[in-house]
C-alpha cells in the first residue's frame, strides 16, 4: 500500500523537530526546470515537433504546480502541529472510513440515537458512542425543552436545569438603600434571606406504539418522539406548578397556606372594581413582569365581557397577535389546571421555581410487548418546583357570600 505522505521526525530533549521528506523532490523541481529549458532550444530546431512539445510543457507546468502547492500544504500542517494546533494524517490511496465525531451536538450522534431508539442496526463506532454517552442529542433536547415552554405556566415560572438537589436565596426582609450625608458613615441595615430546597422527584411517561415506527425517517421519529414524550411532561409539570402536593412531586402555587396574599372576588361575578383590588395587592416591584392566570371558565365566562367606568373593554387582544390576550395591560394565561373560580397575579418568575435536577432522558424497550411486536418508549426526567417569592403573587377565589 503507497504512502502519499509520510513526515521524518527527529525527537531531541528539546521537542520534536520536523525535516523535509525524503526522494527528491526538490532534484525533481530541477529536473523540470531544465527540461523547460531544453524545449526551449528544441523549439529553435527545423522540424521539430511543435504539438509534442506543447503538450510536454503543459504536462511539466502541471506537474510542477502540484510539488509545490503539496510542499506549502506540508509546511502549513507541520507549522499547525509544532504550535500544538493540530495532527498530521496520512492518507492511503486505499481510502480509509471516514472518521465521524459523535457527540451529542453532532448529526452523527442524533442520527445514531435516534435509530438505536428504533431498534436500527448500528455500526460498532454508532453503538459505541450511543453506549458511552447515552445522552439525548442536542438539537432533540432543545426540541424538548422548546416544546416544554409552549406552554404558557410553565414559560411564566423561572424553570432551570441544574443537576441534583439545589437551593434558592429568597428575600424575606430587604430594607431599602438610605441616603448618607457627605463625610458620615452608613449604618448596616438588617436584611434576612430564606432559601427554598428543591429535591429531585420521579416524572415518568411511557408510550406504546406499533413496530411501524422502525419505517419512519429520522427526522420524522424524531418529530413524533417529542410531540408524544414531551407534551405529556409539559402536562404534568403544567398541573404541578398549580396543584402539586408537594409529596413526591412538585408544592403547587395553589397548596393551602403556600400563597399568603389572598382574598375574594364578588359571588355573583366578578367586577371591574375587584380586579383593580387584585392588581394593587401585589408590590409595585413585582408588576413589569406580572401575569393574571385563570380557567378558562372564569375567563371566557365572566372577565372578558368586563368593562371599565368609562365603558371600555378591560380585555385587548394584540394586534400583532390575535390570540395573545390581556386584562388592562397584563398578560393573561388561560389554564385549566387553575383551580375554578380561582384567580392568580403576579409576578411568576419571581414567585415559582421549577428545576429539572435531570434533563428528560429516553429509553425505548421491545420485550415488554413481545406478543404484539410494538415498543415501549419511556421519557423520564428529575424534578421538583416550590413557591419562592411569596410577596410576588397574590391568589383570589370566589366569595362564599
Amino acid at each position: 500500500m503507497n504512502v502519499k505522505h509520510i513526515n521524518v521526525l527527529n525527537r531531541t530533549k528539546f521537542g520534536i523537530q520536523f525535516f523535509a521528506q525524503p526522494g527528491g523532490m526538490d532534484d525533481r523541481l530541477d529536473a523540470i526546470e531544465a527540461r523547460m529549458s531544453a524545449i526551449a532550444q528544441e523549439l529553435e530546431q527545423p522540424g521539430a515537433d511543435l504539438d509534442a512539445l506543447e503538450q510536454e510543457v503543459r504536462s511539466l507546468k502541471t506537474e510542477r504546480t502540484q510539488i509545490t502547492q503539496a510542499a506549502e500544504r506540508r509546511a502549513k500542517i507541520l507549522r499547525e502541529v509544532s504550535a500544538g494546533g493540530g495532527k498530521v494524517m496520512r492518507t492511503f490511496d486505499q481510502g480509509l472510513p471516514e472518521q465521524r465525531t459523535y457527540t451529542p451536538e453532532s448529526a452523527e450522534y442524533r442520527s445514531a440515537w435516534l435509530r438505536n431508539l428504533q431498534g436500527k442496526e448500528l455500526t460498532v463506532e454508532e453503538r459505541a458512542a450511543v453506549t458511552a454517552s447515552a445522552v439525548i442529542p442536542t438539537q432533540t433536547m432543545n426540541r424538548i425543552v422548546g416544546k416544554l415552554e409552549e406552554t404558557p405556566i410553565i414559560a411564566a415560572v423561572d424553570v432551570t436545569y441544574i443537576p441534583g438537589n439545589v437551593s434558592y436565596p429568597v428575600e424575606k426582609t430587604v430594607n431599602a438603600a438610605s441616603w448618607v450625608a457627605m463625610g458620615t458613615a452608613s449604618t448596616d441595615s438588617a436584611d434576612v434571606l430564606d432559601t427554598i430546597s428543591l429535591g429531585a422527584y420521579k416524572l415518568i411517561k411511557t408510550v406504546e406504539i406499533t413496530a411501524d415506527v422502525q419505517s419512519m425517517g429520522i427526522d420524522a421519529f424524531e418529530s413524533w418522539l417529542v410531540d408524544r414524550l414531551a407534551n405529556k411532561i409539559a402536562v404534568a409539570v403544567d398541573a404541578a406548578i398549580f396543584n402539586g402536593t408537594g409529596t413526591s412531586q412538585a408544592t403547587g402555587i395553589l397548596k393551602s397556606g403556600e400563597i399568603t396574599q389572598t382574598g375574594t372576588f364578588t359571588k355573583a361575578g366578578i367586577t371591574y372594581k375587584d380586579l383593580l383590588k387584585i392588581m394593587a395587592t401585589v408590590g409595585t416591584q413585582y408588576l413589569t413582569n406580572a401575569k393574571f392566570a385563570m380557567p378558562r371558565a372564569l375567563f371566557y365566562g365572566e372577565v372578558l365581557g368586563l368593562v371599565d367606568t368609562a365603558g371600555k373593554p378591560v380585555v385587548v387582544t394584540d394586534p400583532q397577535s390575535p390570540a395573545k390576550l390581556n386584562i388592562l395591560g397584563f398578560p393573561v394565561i388561560v389554564d385549566d389546571n387553575c383551580a375554578a373560580d380561582t384567580i392568580v397575579f403576579g409576578d411568576f418568575k419571581e414567585g415559582y421555581k421549577f428545576n429539572f435536577a435531570k434533563s428528560p432522558t429516553v429509553e425505548s424497550d421491545g420485550s415488554v410487548a413481545f406478543r404484539s411486536g410494538s415498543t415501549v418508549y419511556r421519557a423520564m426526567a428529575l424534578a421538583d418546583g416550590k413557591p419562592a417569592d411569596k410577596r410576588a403573587l397574590c391568589v383570589f377565589t370566589r366569595a362564599g357570600a
